[in-house]
């Protein structure tokens, strides 16, 4: 039987130990500071604050701090030791892979390449199956976020598509910073002399450490260390809600896989080349699904010839405040069909002194239903919304894949040559 009350408060002891360390924190601040630009990036583009830097920040420790403790509780359970997954070489071919391309920057590229690199090579001397592992969890992890949350406090954008067409859509690019507990694991002739051991069941860790040949009692250690998972993506063709729905399952399809063939290959070693293999192919052709399918899709946030359908409602503002969501189209203000905002500019202005509410009449695309409601205005006359893009709008950004370092300071050297 599984010792849970004695594993549990081990794993939340070191687990909270990290929040003391500056190591922590770092990440933190930088992720908070990535939000604050995308924020910057919206304000520029609609000229309103929108959604706090700061909240984001917040809300996103939140949920990386509950993703980290499940994650850090099936790095435990599987077994796997920080101690054989190479974690410098890691993350210098991580950083190398970057420079190629930016998407690169994960550990499903860095995973196959150093366990290809072991398996072929000898080198580096790093287990295959704890570093696949590792991989599959950490995807799990993240796609469960993406699922549960990816598509909380969205930026909107206006994009241009590779048909030049301006059309609205989301930037769904989101950052966890969140504290992990991994094992770290040794070998001790007399593991009574350690305090605080827990007699662990036979079956555990389903994924053996690679020295267990040597001599004495096999030990395992928590040790807390910080991450940051990340997820990009813009949601164009469908809302970010059924965008983050169908991502976060594709990428649990994915992680489930591979764990399976990393703990396979723990048992037979020839398992460990297809799981090497799976791991940045099987990475790409999540992504190239969800790019296919936003590619087959007709952008959904562009203009209705019924009225002025809304890009982004702000939340607890007046249109929000009466149910008005995000994909909805405005038909009538106060009886006059409006279709851009210069319409509901004219409409207000045409509004008798002192008047504190309008009659608004919108489509809620979601069920279809026509609805009427009262709308109170605020001291700033504004109504808290962005519309799809319009004829005149000049504001916009370039969809872009991935960017390549090496290829843009190539380009640059060239013209400094020439």
């Amino acid at each position: 039987m599984f010792p849970i009350f004695d594993f549990l408060p081990l794993v939340l002891t070191s687990f909270l130990s990290i929040f003391g360390e500056v190591v922590f924190w770092i990440p933190l601040i930088i992720v908070g500071l990535l939000y604050r630009k995308m924020t910057k990036t919206s304000f520029y583009l609609f000229g309103t604050p929108g959604e706090s830097p700061w909240r984001l920040t917040l809300s996103a420790a939140l949920f990386g701090i509950l993703g980290g403790f499940l994650g850090s509780c099936l790095l435990i359970l599987i077994g796997i030791s920080v101690n054989e997954i190479g974690g410098i070489y890691l993350l210098l071919t991580a950083l190398g892979l970057m420079l190629i391309q930016q998407r690169f920057l994960c550990f499903a590229y860095a995973g196959g390449v150093l366990s290809l690199s072991s398996l072929i090579l000898g080198f580096p001397q790093i287990s295959v199956p704890q570093v696949m592992a590792l991989v599959a969890v950490l995807h799990l992890v993240e796609a469960l976020l993406i699922y549960f949350t990816g598509s909380i406090a969205v930026l909107p954008i206006y994009v241009a598509t590779k048909e030049g067409r301006i059309v609205g859509g989301y930037n769904l690019q989101k950052f966890w910073p969140m504290p992990l507990v991994v094992l770290f694991a040794g070998v001790y002739p007399d593991p009574e002399i350690i305090k605080g051991i827990v007699s662990m069941p036979e079956w555990w860790p389903l994924l053996k450490p690679s020295f267990t040949v040597l001599e004495g009692e096999m030990v395992y250690s928590l040790l807390a260390i910080p991450a940051v998972l990340g997820y990009g993506d813009v949601a164009i063709s469908l809302t970010p809600r059924e965008k983050t729905r169908l991502a976060g399952w594709e990428l649990a399809g994915y992680s489930v896989l591979l764990l399976f063939l990393a703990i396979g290959a723990s048992y037979d070693p020839f398992l460990a080349y297809p799981a090497a293999l799976f791991g940045p192919l099987g990475h790409e052709l999540v992504i190239y699904l969800g790019r296919q399918r936003e590619a087959r899709g007709e952008p959904f946030f562009v203009s209705s010839p019924r009225g002025l359908k809304l890009l982004y409602v702000r939340r607890k503002s007046p249109l929000a405040k009466v149910g008005v969501k995000a994909g909805d189209i405005l038909l009538t203000l106060n009886g006059v069909a409006i279709h851009d905002t210069q319409e509901i500019k004219e409409s207000k202005a045409g509004l008798p002194e002192g008047s504190k509410t309008m009659k608004l009449e919108y489509l809620a695309v979601a069920t279809g239903e026509q609805k009427k409601v009262i709308v109170e205005r605020e001291k700033d006359d504004s109504l808290g919304y962005i519309p799809v893009p319009q004829w005149h709008t000049s504001a916009y950004l370039q969809v872009m894949t991935s960017v390549s370092p090496l290829k843009n300071w190539w380009q640059k050297l060239r013209k400094r040559l020439s």
